[in-house]
């Protein structure tokens, strides 16, 4: 399957957002932008590949936020299409 070029329009998140709670008995999850996590994905995007050691999830287009945790801090960077998310 192509990989579209990192030149294309990404979606972008809204970083350091917290994650409304259920109910009140989840915590609040806190994305903010990592350096760490940006510099993975734009690692990635140079590879043409999806996956890197420091990325708790890595995806080409915009990563689904429901298969991460709930609570806690999520570093997000992302390169084009390349996103890394760490947690």
């Amino acid at each position: 399957m192509p990989v579209p070029s990192a030149s294309a329009a990404t979606p972008l998140p809204r970083p350091v957002t917290p994650t409304p709670t259920r109910g009140g008995s989840e915590p609040a999850t806190t994305w903010y932008t990592s350096t760490t996590a940006v510099a993975a994905a734009r690692r990635m995007a140079a590879a043409g590949t999806v996956g890197d050691p420091a990325c708790s999830m890595a995806a080409v287009g915009r990563p689904d936020p429901s298969l991460v945790p709930q609570g806690g801090r999520i570093g997000i960077g992302h390169y084009g299409h390349y996103w890394c998310l760490i947690w």
